[in-house]
């Protein structure tokens, strides 16, 4: 007789031992999926944080291309250039696609030049090692000057950027 009161038990526990599955494989997807989520933020924060790299060192590339011309321009310790974009990476467009166009109108830099000090340098040699007159002991003075570019890359809303500083020397 103890036979029958199992034979009835048995539908009802497959049905409790569904939903339990059931809810372990819900939940574990739900953990998957925010997982997942995240993981991708963290990508595209990295995607985006290294293309504001990338403008701050295009910052800094037009910083050097304007001192190479106006290196003399300012006083040691003064602000020489504040380099910004106001209207995203436009100039620096050069055919790309819809897209990257898109990308770039929503990023900027801005950068500033400061001189940091001038050093004479000595030219004079012996031997074969002279300077550039035909006196043999030539005693001609060339100077460096040093600058610093505080360079930074950003999203035009400015709620991300990335900052680079730069010391640079011109010897002429």
């Amino acid at each position: 007789m103890i036979a029958l009161d199992q034979k009835n038990n048995r539908p009802g526990f497959i049905i409790v031992v569904t939903l339990i599955l059931m809810l372990v494989m819900t939940t574990m997807g739900i953990g998957l999926y925010y997982s997942s989520k995240q993981a991708a933020k963290e990508v595209s924060s990295n995607t985006d944080k290294r293309s504001y790299l990338f403008n701050a060192e295009s910052c800094v590339t037009e910083a050097i291309h304007w001192l190479e011309v106006n290196y003399n321009r300012c006083g040691i310790g003064s602000i020489c250039k504040t380099i910004t974009t106001s209207n995203g990476m436009n100039k620096w467009d050069i055919g790309e696609t819809n897209k990257r166009k898109k990308q770039m109108e929503s990023q900027g830099y801005s950068c500033e030049i400061q001189k940091m000090k001038v050093k004479s340098l000595n030219a004079g040699g012996v031997g074969f090692d002279v300077g550039q007159d035909d006196n043999y002991e030539s005693e001609d003075t060339i100077k460096k000057h040093y600058f610093k570019i505080n360079s930074n890359g950003f999203d035009v809303g400015g709620n991300d950027k990335t900052a680079v500083e730069v010391i640079v020397s011109i010897i002429l």
